[in-house]
């Protein structure tokens, strides 16, 4: 199962300190059995910065467990930054078993559908919880060398912003 969280930081004098927070915070979340994988990617031109963070999940069920609430998992622990959100969509899908691990030599392609589609460059994956904000999420890692030759009407294309970080 893929969670994935949708952001957009508008405010440019505490971005930093949120960067900071973050990284930190994913390091904790891999430490919490049943989160596999945790990767944060940068959305290319959009101002205020847009963000998405991707990890693989054993089920919905982590969200209840006494490790993530030891950590504060929810939202609870980034409260000092929601102000300058001007988007916080979390989407738990389902479709693939682990999210794709994508190194720096590659980009991720991000559409959402009101309907699952056909096309074979994407896999499909369906929204089944929490903020549920897009029926399907199609996901496609490509080549940063081919990347921006996809052009594909509300696509949002995506770098990575971290490395994979891999549960232990």
């Amino acid at each position: 199962m893929i969670y994935m969280v949708d952001h957009v930081y508008a405010e440019p004098s505490t971005e930093q300190a949120w960067h900071e927070w973050y990284a930190g915070y994913l390091r904790k979340l891999i430490s919490v059995p049943g989160i596999h994988s945790a990767q944060r990617f940068k959305a290319f031109d959009c101002t205020p910065s847009r963000f998405l963070a991707m990890y693989s999940i054993e089920s919905e069920g982590v969200y209840s467990s006494e490790a993530y609430k030891s950590i504060g998992g929810g939202g609870s622990q980034s409260v000092r930054f929601h102000h300058a959100y001007r988007l916080w969509q979390r989407n738990l899908l389902e479709g693939l078993d682990r999210a794709p691990l994508v190194n720096e030599r590659q980009r991720v392609l991000v559409l959402d559908c009101s309907e699952r589609g056909d096309d074979p460059r994407f896999t499909w994956l369906k929204a089944v919880g929490l903020h549920m904000t897009t029926p399907y999420r199609a996901i496609a890692v490509l080549d940063a060398a081919d990347a921006a030759s996809v052009k594909i009407p509300g696509s949002r294309l995506y770098e990575p912003y971290t490395a994979a970080l891999l549960a232990r």
